[in-house]
């Protein structure tokens, strides 16, 4: 590849790169923090005046006006963003304790490599971990435990370090470069808005309850619904969790396939040469023209 092939490359993957992690802010910390902080300022505004609600929240939408409207909406989304982006990582640090308790535990890098042979061969594997000895590497070390002390290693969100990570890393950063078709960004995409809708969940559940007159009845049952929902959420995170992993190995081992076999394919022909043939057939067989 040419230098200047390459830098275009390398920016175009840059912008999709960039349009994905604000597309991910934008849904799983900014619009769940704006619910959640209208939420949140319906209770406080309930708690100071039990009985005037709607006329409280009606003078206080009054007294907006003029410059002061644009401090209060920038504030306002700064503090959804705040409490979308804090409600987002409880839940990750909910998954993260979900997951210890969970009976089933995250792929080892032993039993993600003997998964990826029992599907795809060991031919096939051999050949793609000889194209990438880094994973190879990784999928190959037995060792995945991290120690207190080893706190730059540690990833984000719910994810553990250790080998499987960086297998798990290595594999998504090489296709969302070089395949980004391939990449397994919707998984994280949706583990990422699954996981912001709890908080939002959670207040919403509370104003309405607060706000409305259910009776205990209802109000139970919207309680237990909430709670329902909440578990399924939980579940299917979980789920995404061990998929994104798989799909990223899954992903670049076929890449690796499918980039062979487009180099063993016979060249297509040209669609132009029997149009051109034709035409010389039309035009007289025969050199030098006619009789």
């Amino acid at each position: 590849m040419d230098p200047l092939t390459a830098v275009t490359a390398g920016r175009a993957a840059a912008g999709r790169r960039f349009a994905f992690y604000l597309a991910v802010q934008l849904t799983s910390v900014m619009v769940p923090g704006l619910v959640a902080a209208t939420c949140a300022a319906l209770l406080l505004l309930r708690a100071r005046h039990p009985h005037h609600l709607g006329r409280s929240v009606e003078n206080a939408v009054q007294t907006l006006h003029g410059p002061f409207v644009i401090l209060v909406d920038v504030s306002w989304l700064a503090a959804a963003y705040v409490i979308g982006y804090v409600g987002r990582e409880l839940a990750f640090r909910l998954l993260a304790a979900a997951e210890l308790a969970a009976p089933r535990r995250p792929a080892t890098p032993g039993a993600l490599r003997a998964e990826l042979e029992a599907v795809y061969g060991t031919a096939a594997l051999h050949r793609c971990l000889d194209a990438h000895p880094l994973l190879g590497h990784l999928l190959d070390a037995a060792g995945s435990t991290v120690s207190p002390a080893e706190s730059l290693r540690r990833p984000g969100g719910a994810l553990r370090a250790g080998n499987a990570y960086e297998a798990f890393n290595y594999a998504k950063s090489w296709l969302r470069t070089h395949s980004p078709q391939l990449a397994p960004d919707a998984n994280e995409a949706e583990i990422n808005v699954l996981l912001s809708t709890l908080l939002p969940l959670a207040l919403g559940t509370w104003t309405v309850v607060a706000l409305a007159p259910l009776g205990l009845p209802l109000a139970t049952a919207t309680v237990l619904a909430a709670a329902a929902v909440a578990a399924l959420v939980f579940a299917q995170v979980l789920r995404l969790r061990r998929i994104e992993c798989w799909e990223a190995l899954r992903n670049l081992l076929e890449d690796h396939e499918m980039r062979l076999a487009a180099g063993r394919l016979p060249a297509l022909p040209d669609p132009a040469l029997p149009a051109q043939a034709a035409g010389a057939e039309a035009g007289g067989g025969q050199p030098g023209g006619t009789a």
